[in-house]
């Protein structure tokens, strides 16, 4: 995680390239792994009130298209987007 941070502040630094960095939080299919296994009797761990481990699941065919789309529109250029 450091490493990738690093790169991420050094690429924000330079001229030469444009770039998007695209943070997807989880997966759907992740998410449902999970989910079935909640279902099957296994436990979650909650940290705290769960806001810290929130996350915002996205298809990977959507993710895909979203980082396509970041590639080609110009106000999304040089920015750490969230997805």
């Amino acid at each position: 995680q450091q490493a990738k941070l690093k790169f991420e502040d050094r690429l924000h630094e330079q001229n030469d390239i444009t770039y998007s960095i695209v943070r997807p939080t989880a997966f759907f299919k992740s998410v449902s792994g999970q989910y079935d296994s909640i279902m099957d009797g296994n436990s979650y761990v909650l940290f705290g009130d769960g806001a810290v481990t929130y996350c915002n699941p996205i298809a990977e065919t959507d993710l895909a298209t979203y980082m396509c789309d970041s590639a080609i529109d110009e106000k999304q250029w040089g920015r750490i987007l969230n997805v």
